[in-house]
């Protein structure tokens, strides 16, 4: 045994130098005297440096949130915040979509379902449940849907009823005789979301309201808001006018859509 350690001594202090010469001229460029004691001591630093850098940069820089590490103690937190803002990524696209399908639907005058009553009722499975759960459940049953009464929605102008919603006519909207300029307004707070001119229905104002609801004020002779604008409930966005091909008189062709369906603007406003 105790040979066998001299011998690996002996070697571990062996010395070797390493010469670098020119090609050329065999001319000696570099010379360096080595033991492989020596070599393992610069080897095991090397590491060790390399090691700590290494460290250094997933504990202090972002390169920790590509990387997983002991020091990321609120990764849970920040995949649950990312997700929660994935998921209002995702409400927003699907509000935007309905909203941009309502106003082709509004502008094109198309012909849609206005049985209110298949749009909010639950589904037999939603009903089966309901009826199915537990007395300490009844916490966890959907409230029931607002009535028309609980929206307290403004009239957009005083006058006489001169056409009613008509869905065999595909008249989807009261028209409302009034004098020219006779100021229109919001019948809820919202957000201007078309503010223009159309071929059939003139100069035209769309707003969108609380509750899925949005609000059509077409052939007026002018508009007061821009896309974009803020109005509150009561505030003036038109004057009543006879523009657009399918107006015959100054009044105002009112239309109200809730969830992306034209329902009756007499069932939710005391005209």
């Amino acid at each position: 045994m105790g040979s066998l350690r001299k011998k690996i001594s002996t070697k571990f202090r062996n010395r070797y130098r390493i010469i670098l010469r020119q090609d050329d001229n065999l001319e000696e460029m570099v010379s360096v005297v080595l033991t492989p004691f020596n070599v393992l001591i610069l080897t095991s630093t090397g590491l060790l440096l390399f090691g700590a850098v290494i460290y250094m940069l997933l504990a202090y820089t972002p390169l920790n949130h590509f990387f997983p590490t002991k020091s990321a103690k609120y990764s849970g937190m920040e995949q649950y915040q990312m997700l929660q803002k994935i998921d209002s990524l995702e409400t927003s696209l699907g509000q935007l979509r309905l909203q941009s399908e309502v106003l082709g639907k509004v502008l094109s005058g198309e012909d849609v379902s206005v049985n209110m009553t298949e749009v909010e009722s639950p589904t037999e499975e939603e009903e089966v449940a309901a009826v199915e759960q537990p007395i300490a459940a009844v916490s966890h049953i959907r409230p029931a849907e607002p009535t028309a009464n609980d929206y307290n929605f403004f009239v957009p102008i005083k006058g006489v009823i001169s056409d009613t919603f008509n869905v065999d006519r595909k008249h989807l909207a009261v028209d409302i005789a009034a004098k020219s300029k006779e100021v229109i307004k919001s019948i809820q707070k919202g957000t201007v979301i078309f503010s223009a001119w159309t071929p059939s229905g003139g100069h035209t104002l769309i707003i969108q309201h609380p509750n899925n609801f949005i609000s059509v004020y077409k052939h007026n002779a002018v508009l007061l808001k821009k896309e974009g604008a803020f109005v509150n409930s009561g505030d003036a966005v038109a004057l009543v006018g006879n523009t657009g091909e399918l107006s015959s008189g100054p009044h105002l062709h009112f239309e109200l859509w809730k969830r992306g369906v034209a329902v009756n603007p007499q069932n939710y406003i005391h005209f």
